[in-house]
């Protein structure tokens, strides 16, 4: 079901999230990072959610809205994806510049950094808490089997799912590596 899917993305998201906070911590500690490592975890994130985690929520939005009224929280999540993707590739560039031997102060960016770990933190718990609570609350398997036919999008996940990415060894290593220490 898309709520499921929806919700295991998050879960993804979380996790990439809090390496991304051990990234802070290793800054704040004045130890070097590898900025390679932080660059696949933002284009996964920004890329995976403009293609497909974005767009499968604001179908799953605009059905709310137009079955069951407005909801502002609801209503607003569509233009939050917008703000949250420009915020997404501004910050990529900065990242890019440092791996272009640009100088970037050292404070600015882990400012920049904690920033954008809460504004997508935000937003996940926006949706886990508040929007998603609602929508499972009131949908019917009516409802949810017109979102999934509304739905036809490739949906392999290229660092979670079966095939990994090139592009994304590093991270989906990483990935395994962090699941490892858990056990």
């Amino acid at each position: 079901m898309m709520i499921e899917r929806i919700r295991r993305e998050h879960g993804y998201m979380v996790r990439l999230l809090a390496v991304l906070k051990q990234k802070i911590v290793s800054l704040e500690q004045e130890e070097s990072i590898n900025y390679s490592l932080l660059r696949e975890i933002v284009t996964y994130l920004s890329e995976h959610s403009e293609r497909v985690h974005h767009p499968k929520e604001d179908i799953l939005y605009r059905y709310y809205l137009d079955h069951f009224g407005a909801q502002q929280e609801i209503i607003n999540l569509e233009n939050e994806h917008k703000g949250l993707s420009e915020k997404t590739h501004a910050f990529l560039e900065m990242v890019d510049m440092i791996l272009n031997d640009a100088v970037v102060p050292q404070d600015i960016f882990i400012s920049h950094l904690k920033e954008f770990v809460e504004s997508q933190k935000s937003h996940l718990e926006l949706e886990e808490r508040t929007v998603l609570p609602l929508i499972a609350k009131v949908f019917t398997v009516k409802d949810w089997q017109a979102v999934e036919d509304l739905w036809s999008e490739n949906e392999d996940d290229p660092v979670f799912g079966e095939t990994i990415a090139e592009k994304y060894q590093q991270l989906a290593q990483r990935v395994r590596q962090n699941e490892q220490e858990c056990i």
